[in-house]
């Protein structure tokens, strides 16, 4: 019996969630509220434990049923994509325009109000921005770091904690890699700021003979994990190794979320369920 509950305790280390929107802005509220609960009702029975909500304007959500819902299948929210800010709205907190910083702001403080009473945490990914032909990349870190420090107090008054993700070149502008963010994670000093890793956006910056090592030394900063493969598809349909990735963490202790954050293709239904069934078998 003692064997079999430390096997058990093992596979169920680090929980799984995955990556999905609400589409709040064009739906009404019952249909937000349905959309939600069939996810829940899809994702229990795969063994995932959370959803990682997309969204664009968390204010149109009745964040009290949600937590009904979520509470009633025993499913957590992990983490709150704030990405559609700046793809959407144009949002930047590295922006030029200090109006425009602002008004980022202004848009992470309604995810931060939102993540308080559903008990998630909120992601600093692509609202970060990208500089136009007026700036250059010193002055947008700069706009980015006082950004971050207000965005870091406005969370720690509601006692929320912020992820900051790396994220490839391709994409954004700066903090690209795992180490520009930790140091930048550091000069900011809140504790309520923790890390993001993405498997996709460490195959694209990092150095693959060395980040394995590396990822060792860090993983105390990490509170979030993504996941996709090299070809930002299901994990296991590239060649992105995963268990190594996976093993790194569970060495350390890590008991946070994995969140799939993929290409839904065949269909979200398709990845939810192989991707499950492929990362339990590596771990």
């Amino acid at each position: 019996m003692l064997n079999f509950l430390i096997i058990l305790d093992i596979k169920n280390y680090m929980r799984l969630s995955i990556v999905s929107a609400l589409d709040e802005s064009n739906r009404n509220q019952e249909d937000v509220i349905k959309k939600f609960t069939s996810l829940c009702e899809f994702l229990k029975p795969l063994n995932y434990k959370g959803i990682e909500l997309s969204l664009l304007e968390p204010e149109k959500i009745n964040a009290k049923r949600i937590e009904e819902i979520q509470d009633s299948y025993e499913m957590e929210i992990p983490a709150l994509g704030t990405g559609n800010t700046f793809i959407r709205f144009g949002c930047s907190l590295g922006h030029i325009s200090e109006t425009i910083r602002k008004k980022a702001i202004e848009r992470i403080e309604k995810y931060i109000e939102f993540a308080t009473k559903v008990k998630s945490k909120v992601i600093i990914g692509l609202i970060r921005g990208r500089y136009d032909f007026e700036s250059n990349q010193k002055k947008e870190k700069m706009n980015i770091k006082s950004s971050l420090k207000e965005c870091c107090r406005l969370a720690e008054n509601y006692n929320v904690e912020l992820l900051f993700e790396p994220i490839n070149r391709f994409e954004i502008d700066s903090y690209n890699t795992i180490s520009e963010s930790i140091e930048l994670i550091e000069e900011i000093g809140y504790e309520n700021l923790k890390l993001l890793i993405d498997t996709y956006h460490t195959y694209l910056e990092e150095d693959p003979g060395f980040i394995w090592d590396y990822l060792e030394e860090i993983t105390h900063y990490v509170s979030h994990l993504h996941l996709a493969d090299c070809t930002r598809r299901a994990p296991g349909t590239g060649h992105f190794d995963f268990r190594t990735f996976l093993n790194i963490f569970k060495r350390s202790g890590y008991n946070g979320f994995a969140s799939l954050e993929t290409i839904m293709k065949p269909s979200f239904e398709e990845v939810a369920q192989e991707s499950s069934e492929y990362l339990r078998s590596v771990l």
